[in-house]
């Protein structure tokens, strides 16, 4: 893996050493290889994809459900950057601190975002949507909700 791959995946599965046996690597088009940790979670969750980490295009890249977050070196939280907010967001997503909303105009996914756990989804950048669709890790905070 490159540097940068190896940092993150060694400072994921320090914060998450259990999840060492879930982590691999996948190689590019041009040979070299990148981290990915692939997470199945609870039932109870109810997503169509479980929780994805990658460091793709030299950037930390987390998944969960129809939503992803992007982290480089400038995108952070004002204490955490990089990695470490990426870490910071899977901590959330897992102690279901924070869920993920994604928007639908009938079967079409229209945006997608993260919320604090219970709170009510704002559609300030989606505008034509049909259904929210709330998920968070063990499913505490699901909803499917029709306008």
């Amino acid at each position: 893996m490159d540097r940068f791959s190896e940092q993150a995946a060694d400072e994921f599965l320090a914060a998450f050493p259990e999840w060492r046996e879930f982590a691999r690597s996948e190689q590019r088009d041009d040979g070299s290889s990148y981290f990915v940790l692939q997470i199945d979670p609870p039932a109870q969750a109810a997503v169509e994809h479980g929780l994805l980490v990658h460091t793709d295009n030299d950037e930390v890249t987390v998944g969960f459900d129809f939503y992803h977050s992007h982290f480089d070196s400038m995108v952070g939280d004002g204490e955490h950057f990089g990695t470490t907010a990426a870490v910071a967001l899977v901590r959330q997503i897992v102690s279901e601190r924070v869920a993920v909303v994604s928007w639908w105009l009938g079967e079409s996914w229209a945006g997608s975002s993260q919320i604090e756990a219970g709170a009510q989804p704002s559609a300030k950048f989606v505008k034509d949507y049909s259904r929210i669709r709330v998920r968070s890790w063990k499913g505490t905070f699901n909803a499917d909700i029709g306008v």
